[in-house]
């Protein structure tokens, strides 16, 4: 009887329209964790600032990458690149433990966005191979524009 259930269960795959409006939240994500302000070569986000105030930047840092973890798991990422993803995360959570030098460090650890791009690059492969247009990366990101029936890699 259990197998017969199993076999009922369908695995859904999330639609064009699901994929991009997952795609667009990772990237929002991306960019209010490690990309609001740009200072040289230096980006800086909420995860930048937040991670100066004890506790309450372990606490985002590990929300906005379980988000992102999250709708990577939606959008169907594979196994291979949620594991990557989140041990970047981890790692950049326990570069925060070691005072004053981990706050500072976490400025220019940008996990977030590192695991964002991650997983935008596995969905825009999801994208393509559906023939859908695939949307621009913003805020530095590798840039893919519609051209024709392929997507074409372009710099930002």
């Amino acid at each position: 009887m259990c197998s017969s259930a199993l076999k009922e269960i369908a695995v859904l795959e999330p639609t064009v329209s699901e994929l991009q409006d997952i795609r667009r939240r990772v990237e929002q994500v991306a960019k209010l964790s490690d990309g609001l302000v740009k200072i040289g070569g230096l980006r800086l986000g909420l995860d930048g600032v937040l991670a100066w105030l004890p506790g309450i930047g372990e606490v985002y840092s590990t929300a906005a990458g379980g988000y992102i973890l999250y709708q990577g798991v939606r959008a169907g990422v594979p196994l291979t690149t949620l594991a990557q993803c989140g041990a970047l995360l981890l790692g950049r959570t326990g570069i925060t433990a070691v005072p004053l030098a981990g706050p500072m460090a976490a400025d220019f650890f940008t996990a977030h966005r590192w695991s964002a791009r991650m997983v935008l690059k596995a969905i825009d492969k999801k994208l393509a191979t559906r023939g859908a247009p695939v949307q621009p990366m913003r805020d530095g990101f590798v840039r893919r524009m519609w051209s024709g029936k392929r997507p074409v890699a372009s710099a930002f």
